[in-house]
């Protein structure tokens, strides 16, 4: 049995490589310099653990395209309900917004938003759109509210 480890540069090297996010995305989302991401592609290339140049990126850096390479590789994988109902479960476990207050900020029936949580196959496609689409802007004017 192998083990093979993620290594986040290499993941966001192919994701570059296959047309699925380009360098000035990467960039742009990252806000980290192009010159210090092809420094953190470059030492990434090495054996592990062997660094030739000093590393370029903070910790912080590092961890952000650690965490960027996640969610763009295996984070798309999920299924849909199950991301509808962490979009809901966010809402309320890091925001403590209730479902009521849900269902109020969203226009949404709260029964439909109960059922999206506990039986996502009894609420109409339309109405889970209704909810992703609204539940994805609220948490983006939390995390814009935090910064």
């Amino acid at each position: 049995m192998t083990s093979e480890a993620n290594n986040p540069a290499n993941d966001l090297q192919r994701l570059i490589a296959e047309g699925h996010i380009s360098e000035d995305a990467l960039q742009t989302i990252t806000a980290i310099p192009a010159e210090k991401l092809q420094s953190f592609f470059d030492t990434s290339t090495g054996t592990a653990g062997l660094v030739a140049k000093p590393q370029t990126l903070s910790t912080d850096e590092i961890l952000r395209l650690s965490i960027l390479a996640a969610h763009l590789t295996d984070g798309l994988q999920i299924e849909d309900d199950a991301r509808l109902a962490a979009i809901l479960e966010s809402l309320t476990i890091e925001c403590h917004l209730t479902l009521a207050h849900i269902a109020q900020l969203t226009h949404v029936d709260i029964g439909d938003i109960e059922n999206a949580l506990e039986n996502p196959q009894t609420v109409p496609a339309e109405t889970k759109y209704a909810i992703a689409i609204r539940g994805s802007y609220l948490i983006n004017a939390v995390n814009q509210a935090r910064e």
